[in-house]
């Protein structure tokens, strides 16, 4: 098992395609309704990737997002994953656009075919998956994807909190089977905080960090009840027995379901919280040229990349 997967958190079936699917909905509400942060200005995006794009459906939407503001564009859109387990097909029709699947590891360098390619690159929900001193690496390889002027949009939650009012009994020993496991799993408890503070460090520029929240928007009281309840049950099974809290996988899955079950019932007198952060970067567009020796000129890089990035490039004779 590769190690990035092995700290993987949830599970790898159809039921869990059917609730990344289903849970999409949910999420683009919770930021406000576009799977493409406003801030982010979408004239002149014609290509796309989606890095841990699970069943594609953030690309299916972003498609249509686009079609519908820009219908005479065509976009070229790419979606890579640790496993092709949850792909629907190795490619296939967002509305009048094909959709590329591909598997990767996004702890390993992107094919050089890749570097330089994307207007926009996407990530979402790598909390329960990612170990924190990987973050750096994951963010270099996303950064190569991007052309010059590109962007990054790093959708993720926070774990702090369940509910809006005190935390219940079940509420404190759900989350301590959770803190548990990440911490000796060493996932990152709180990673778009952390991510906010590492990209600037890694060649980035205009970060900005944007938080949504079921607490101020009573309307997904519902919706955020019934997401939290899938999540907790597809997660503290997992997490009791990657943490070794417990052996038996039967027993993990009957104590979440029993602690989940209470969770619902207190849900029923208080808002259910989901924190879903949203990290926008940017890279700068700058037009130059670039000579050591014999190597080819480059006609536009940005100036803000990495040294890895940049050497990586360099060495190939790739042009962004």
């Amino acid at each position: 098992m590769d190690a990035s997967d092995a700290a993987y958190l949830l599970g790898r079936d159809p039921e869990e395609s059917k609730r990344l699917n289903a849970q999409h909905a949910f999420l683009v509400d919770v930021i406000g309704g576009t799977p493409i942060h406003p801030s982010i200005p979408t004239a002149n995006i014609r290509s796309i990737a989606d890095a841990a794009t699970g069943t594609g459906i953030w690309l299916i939407d972003a498609a249509q997002t686009l079609h519908n503001r820009h219908p005479r564009h065509k976009l070229a859109l790419h979606g890579f994953d640790i496993s092709p387990v949850q792909f629907p097909f190795s490619s296939f029709k967002a509305p009048r656009h094909e959709i590329r699947l591909t598997v990767h590891d996004i702890l390993q360098p992107f094919p050089k075919e890749h570097w330089g390619r994307y207007d926009l690159v996407h990530v979402r929900l790598l909390v329960g998956a990612m170990k924190e001193v990987d973050y750096p690496r994951a963010v270099r390889n996303l950064y190569d994807l991007l052309k010059p002027g590109g962007y990054l949009q790093w959708d993720d939650c926070d774990t702090t909190a369940f509910c809006t009012d005190n935390p219940s009994p079940i509420d404190m020993e759900m989350r301590q089977i959770i803190v548990d496991a990440v911490e000796k799993l060493g996932l990152c408890a709180s990673a778009p905080q952390y991510l906010h503070h590492l990209v600037a460090q890694t060649g980035f520029v205009d970060a900005r960090l944007y938080a949504n929240s079921t607490a101020d928007k009573p309307h997904l009281r519902a919706p955020a009840r019934s997401w939290l309840m899938q999540v907790l049950r597809a997660l503290m099974p997992h997490a009791m027995v990657k943490s070794g809290e417990v052996v038996d996988e039967k027993s993990a899955i009957e104590r979440a379901e029993r602690l989940v079950e209470e969770f619902g019932r207190h849900c029923t007198s208080s808002l259910p919280l989901v924190n879903l952060y949203q990290i926008r970067l940017a890279t700068i567009s700058y037009r130059c040229t670039w000579s050591i020796d014999a190597s080819p000129s480059f006609a536009a890089f940005s100036l803000s990349l990495s040294s890895r990035a940049f050497n990586r490039r360099s060495a190939s004779g790739s042009s962004t």
